[in-house]
C-alpha cells in the first residue's frame, strides 16, 4: 500500500477521533442531541440501564492530576472567601467584601459560619474547622435580636442542615445538641390551625408569627432536616411536623396533576389562585424534597411516587423548546390564566440534577436524556455571556410546547410577551437567549446540577463547563481583600462599579463545595452513601 494513502488514512483517522473526543467533552451544540425521542418524552419505562451500578461508580473514583490541581485551586478560593470573612465577619451572618464589614441580615446566628462548617470539614481546613465549631458551642439559638422575627426556612435548611452536616462529617455530641436547639425553636414555627408552618418566628415571645400564605418551597423544604433531626436524637416529634406538613400540601385540591401553586394559604391549607406553577423560585426545593426525602429513607414510598408524578407533569407543562436554537427550558404557568411564560430562572437550574438523581434511583434513563439537555441550557445561559457568568433570569425568543399526554397543555391557550424582570437594555445572544435579571449573585444551582450528572454520567465535559464556571467567578467576582461579591451585570466586563456589596452563605455552603466535589474522587460525600439538602448539606441515608 503507498505510503500517502497510509498517511492519509492515519490523518483522516486522528481528525474522526478528535471530533469526537471535543463533542464529548464540550457537548453537542443547538440541540442535535434532541433526536433522541425527548420530542416525545415516554413516560414508560422501555430504556433499561446497561447496568445497576452505585451512583458515580460509572466511572474511574480516582482523581488525576488535573483534577487535583483544580480541587486545590477551588480549596484556595474557599480559603480566599473564609480568609475575608473571618478578618472583617467572624461570627456575624454575612460578609460585605467591599465594605469591609458585615450584616446581620438572619438575626445574628452567624449563619455564614454555620453554613459553612461541613464545607471547611470536607476541604479539609481544618484549623479553620475547628475554630468555627468552637464558636458555635457560645451560639444561643433559642433566642434573636430584641423585634427580629426568624426566618424559617432559611434558618432550617442553613442553621439546622449547617449543624447536622458538620456532625453527621464529626459525630460531635456538642453540634447534635445545637441541632435540636434549632429545631426546638423552629417547631414554634407549626403551632398553627393547619400545621402549616409561619414563615417567620416570634422566638423571644416563643409564638409563630404573623402570616397568611407560605410559598411550598418553604413549607415543604425542611423534611429532611426534621426527619433527620428526629433519627438522630431519637425524638419523632420532629418527624411529626414534617409529614403533617406535606399532608396538608398534598390534600389541597390542585387543578394540574403533579403540580403545586406557589403559595398556599397557613390559616385553610388552601392552594393560592393568583400563584405560578414552576420549578424555580418560591416552588424550587419542594420538588426536590419530594423525590430526596425516598432517597434518605427508602421505606418512604409516597414520597417516591409523588415525584414521579410531578417530573411526569414538569414534562408535559413546563418544558419547552426553542425553536430557533433547539434548547429545551423550563417555562413557568399562571395557575388560573394558562398562560405560559418563555422565561427560565436560575434557581430551576438544579432541576437536570434532580431528574438525573431521579433517574439513577428509579431506575428511569429516559429523565437523564431530560437532564442533559436542560443542563446545557443552563451552561448556555453561562456560556452566552461576556462574563462566562450565568443571569439571574432568562427569556427565549418563541418557543414550542414538548408535553404530551391527556393532562398536557398542547399548546398554551396563550402565549406571553410580558417580561417578568426590567426589559431596558436587553442583551441577546446570537440564538435567541436573552438575560432578563443580568445579576449573578454567586448562585450554586447549575454547577449543582453539573455536579450531579457527572456522578451519574461519568462525563468529562461537566467537569469542564463546572472550570468555565470557576474561571469567570475567580476573574469578575474575587475581591483582593478577601471574599468574593456578587456581580451587577452579566455582560458587563469594563465598568469599575458592577459589584454589589454581598457574599450570601450559600456561597460557600453550596457554590465552592460543589466545585471542589465536582474534581474530587465519587467517593468523597458519595451520593450512594448521603443526601444533599437543598443548601448541599450532606445528611447519610437511613439504611
Amino acid at each position: 500500500m503507498p505510503r500517502l494513502y497510509i498517511r492519509r488514512l492515519f490523518l483522516l483517522a486522528v481528525a474522526v477521533f478528535g471530533c469526537i473526543y471535543l463533542l464529548g467533552l464540550y457537548g453537542i451544540p443547538k440541540g442535535i442531541r434532541l433526536g433522541r425521542s425527548t420530542d416525545n418524552i415516554p413516560q414508560d419505562n422501555d430504556q433499561k440501564w446497561p447496568n445497576k451500578n452505585a451512583i458515580g461508580d460509572l466511572h474511574n473514583s480516582g482523581i488525576n492530576n488535573v483534577n487535583y490541581k483544580r480541587q486545590l485551586a477551588i480549596r484556595d478560593a474557599m480559603k480566599h472567601a473564609w480568609s475575608g470573612y473571618r478578618q472583617y465577619a467572624f461570627g456575624r451572618d454575612e460578609l460585605q467584601p467591599l465594605s469591609k464589614s458585615y450584616n446581620d441580615r438572619w438575626g445574628n446566628w452567624s449563619i455564614s459560619l454555620v453554613d459553612s462548617l461541613d464545607t471547611l470539614s470536607i476541604m479539609g481546613m481544618q484549623d479553620e474547622y475547628n475554630e468555627a465549631k468552637d464558636y458555635v458551642r457560645n451560639i444561643d439559638f433559642t433566642r434573636s435580636p430584641a423585634g427580629f422575627q426568624v426566618p424559617m426556612f432559611e434558618m432550617a435548611i442553613r442553621a439546622l442542615g449547617g449543624l447536622l452536616g458538620a456532625y453527621e462529617l464529626d459525630n460531635d455530641p456538642m453540634l447534635l445538641q445545637k441541632a435540636k436547639d434549632v429545631g426546638d425553636s423552629l417547631a414554634i414555627a407549626f403551632e398553627t390551625t393547619t400545621g402549616l408552618p409561619s414563615t417567620r418566628i416570634d422566638l423571644n415571645n416563643r409564638r409563630p408569627g404573623f402570616a397568611t400564605t407560605i410559598c411550598i418551597a418553604e413549607s415543604g423544604s425542611v423534611q429532611l432536616e426534621f426527619k433527620k433531626l428526629s433519627q438522630l436524637t431519637g425524638d419523632d416529634k420532629y418527624r411529626k411536623l414534617a409529614d403533617r406538613t406535606s399532608d396538608v400540601i398534598e390534600s389541597a385540591p390542585r387543578k394540574y396533576k403533579g403540580l403545586y401553586p406557589s403559595y398556599i394559604s397557613v390559616e385553610t391549607g388552601n392552594n393560592v389562585e393568583s400563584s405560578v406553577v414552576s420549578v424555580g423560585a418560591y416552588s424550587d426545593s419542594f420538588y426536590e424534597y419530594q423525590l430526596k426525602q425516598y432517597v434518605l429513607n427508602r421505606n418512604e414510598h409516597k414520597f417516591k411516587d409523588q415525584y414521579i408524578v410531578s417530573s411526569m407533569a414538569v414534562k408535559e407543562h413546563l418544558v419547552a423548546r426553542d425553536p430557533k436554537n433547539g434548547r429545551l427550558f423550563l417555562g413557568s404557568l399562571s395557575y388560573g390564566g394558562f398562560t405560559f411564560i418563555q422565561e427560565m430562572e436560575h434557581l430551576a437550574c438544579f432541576y437536570p440534577g434532580l431528574l438525573a438523581l431521579g433517574a439513577q434511583v428509579l431506575d428511569r434513563p429516559r429523565d437523564l436524556i431530560l437532564a442533559e439537555e436542560l443542563a446545557y441550557t443552563c451552561y448556555a445561559s453561562y456560556a452566552m455571556t461576556p462574563t462566562g457568568l450565568g443571569p439571574e433570569r432568562f427569556r427565549f425568543s418563541d418557543y414550542e410546547p414538548v408535553g404530551h399526554g391527556e393532562d398536557a397543555m398542547v399548546p398554551p391557550k396563550k402565549k406571553s410577551n410580558a417580561l417578568s424582570g426590567q426589559d431596558k437594555g436587553i442583551k441577546r445572544d446570537t440564538d435567541g437567549m436573552m438575560s432578563i435579571d443580568r445579576r449573578y449573585i454567586l448562585r450554586p444551582e447549575t454547577l449543582e446540577s453539573l455536579f450531579i450528572l457527572y456522578r451519574v454520567t461519568g462525563d468529562p465535559k461537566y467537569q469542564e463547563w463546572g472550570w468555565n464556571i470557576f474561571l469567570g467567578i475567580e476573574k469578575y467576582t474575587k475581591i483582593e481583600s478577601g471574599g468574593y461579591a456578587a456581580l451587577k451585570d452579566v455582560h458587563e466586563t469594563s465598568s469599575s462599579d458592577n459589584l454589589e456589596d454581598s457574599m450570601e452563605s450559600f456561597f460557600l455552603a453550596e457554590t465552592l463545595k460543589y466545585l471542589y466535589l465536582l474534581f474530587s474522587p465519587t467517593d468523597l460525600i458519595s451520593l450512594d452513601e448521603y443526601v444533599l439538602n437543598t443548601e448541599a448539606h450532606p445528611l447519610k441515608i437511613i439504611k
